[in-house]
This record gives C-alpha cells, sequence and structure tokens, in this order.
C-alpha cells in the first residue's frame, strides 16, 4: 500500500507537469461547453425535444473526455514512458506490475473525472442545464464508462506501435468516433448509411447511456449499451494483461 501511495503521487506529479495532456483532459471539454454554449445558447430547440442545445450535447461532451483518455492520453503517456525507459527503471525495483497498473489507473481516473465534473459544471451553472434523472444513474454510467475507457487505454498502448503513431492513430479513431456518435447532432438525424458505423463505436453507446441518465430514462433501455461497455472492459482488460510490457 505504501508503494501504491508514494507512486500514485508521483504520477500526478508528472502528469502536471504535461501541460497538453492535463489541458485536453481536464480543460477541453468544458472550454468547448462554454464556446458553443455562448454561440448557440440554450433555448429549448424542437431538434433535440424541445431541450436546449447545452442540454443536449452536454452529456456526450462529458464522454468527450473518457474517450480523449482511452483512445489517446492514456496509450501515449504509457508509450513515452516505455520509450524513456521510466517504465524499465521500475521494473527494476521490486515494484510489481499491479502496483504501477492500480496507481497508473487511479491517477488518470482522477484527472478524467475531474475533467467530466468540469464540463458538466460549465454546462449546469453557465447555461443553465438541468439533470432531470438521478444523480446515482449518471454517476453509474459515469464510472461503467470510465473503467471501459480506462483498459481501452491500456490495449492500445499495448498495440499502437509507439507513441508518435499513437498520437495519430489515435486522433483518427477518437474523431471518427466523435463524428459517428450523434454527439452534437441528434441521433434520428444521421443518415442510414451511417448506423452502422455509429454502432460500431464503442463511444456511442457511452454517448447514449449518459445521455439517458441525464434525462431521466431507465436503464432497462439501455441494456445493449452496458453490455457493450461491460464486454468492452473485460476484453481490453485481458488484452491490455497480456500484453503489457516494461520496455520497448
Amino acid at each position: 500500500m505504501r508503494a501504491y501511495k508514494t507512486l500514485t503521487v508521483m504520477l500526478i506529479r508528472s502528469s502536471l507537469r504535461e501541460p497538453i495532456g492535463l489541458f485536453f483532459s481536464v480543460v477541453f471539454a468544458p472550454l468547448l461547453v462554454a464556446i458553443l454554449g455562448a454561440v448557440f445558447g440554450n433555448d429549448p430547440m424542437p431538434q433535440f425535444g424541445n431541450r436546449g442545445f447545452v442540454d443536449a450535447i452536454l452529456p456526450s461532451c462529458a464522454a468527450m473526455v473518457m474517450g480523449m483518455t482511452g483512445f489517446m492520453l492514456l496509450p501515449i503517456s504509457q508509450l513515452q514512458a516505455r520509450e524513456s525507459g521510466a517504465l524499465g527503471r521500475l521494473r527494476a525495483t521490486p515494484l510489481s506490475p499491479r502496483t504501477y497498473v492500480a496507481a497508473d489507473l487511479t491517477v488518470n481516473a482522477v484527472i478524467t473525472l475531474v475533467g467530466v465534473i468540469l464540463a458538466l459544471l460549465v454546462g449546469s451553472l453557465g447555461f443553465g442545464a438541468t439533470m432531470s434523472g438521478s444523480a446515482v444513474g449518471v454517476l453509474g454510467a459515469v464510472l461503467l464508462g470510465l473503467v471501459a475507457f480506462l483498459t481501452l487505454g491500456y490495449a492500445l498502448a499495448a498495440i499502437y506501435p509507439g507513441s508518435k503513431a499513437a498520437n495519430g492513430i489515435g486522433n483518427g479513431l477518437f474523431l471518427t468516433s466523435i463524428l459517428t456518435s450523434g454527439a452534437f447532432i441528434p441521433t434520428a438525424d444521421v443518415p442510414a448509411s451511417l448506423e452502422r458505423i455509429q454502432k460500431a463505436s464503442p463511444f456511442y453507446y457511452l454517448s447514449e447511456l449518459l445521455r439517458g441518465q441525464w434525462t431521466g430514462q431507465p436503464w432497462s433501455q439501455y441494456t445493449t449499451a452496458v453490455a457493450v461497455l461491460m464486454v468492452m472492459t473485460v476484453v481490453c482488460a485481458a488484452l491490455g494483461a497480456r500484453l503489457f510490457k516494461w520496455g520497448v
């Protein structure tokens, strides 16, 4: 436990020295909510079921933080640590892989949650977005999505060939997921030709689940989304554990 606490503090300090990663994980989504809210406002719109624009996109903006962590930020930080030899030096100590992974997951989870909370606060306090669902339901959806995308990050870190490639591939995967997820347009307006692509993205299911819990829909309507995220967690955790490497 002492090694876990020490390593967690060390990784937090290391993350605070990475302004670019910190910006995208903590600042980007709240800033995007603020900009879009200032441009479009939050007056009720028929295309969003008489909800405001900010109300409609806020759950997806929160999901975006988790998507960035899973597709890009966590894999890139892992690969950079591996390429710099930092993981190799840790391996030479009595530290177990489980302790390192637990500390790293804790730090990434906390930073991601901060970004999610800030995005929701900007929408709620700045533009009057209202959560008609229960806080417990929203929290459950956030935690399920967070675990799924953290394990995705570890799986991709083991698959990406290097940090530079991870940057390009991760950006491509993330942007594709965003553009096909219905995050910023009503899902009913997505062309039929894109439906299969849309439903192949885990980000789509996370956005749908968060939106449903934010608006007070029952969990029973989102059994597919829950199942997809749970299967994703199991598969990615298995891949990440099997393919985890200390060095290049």
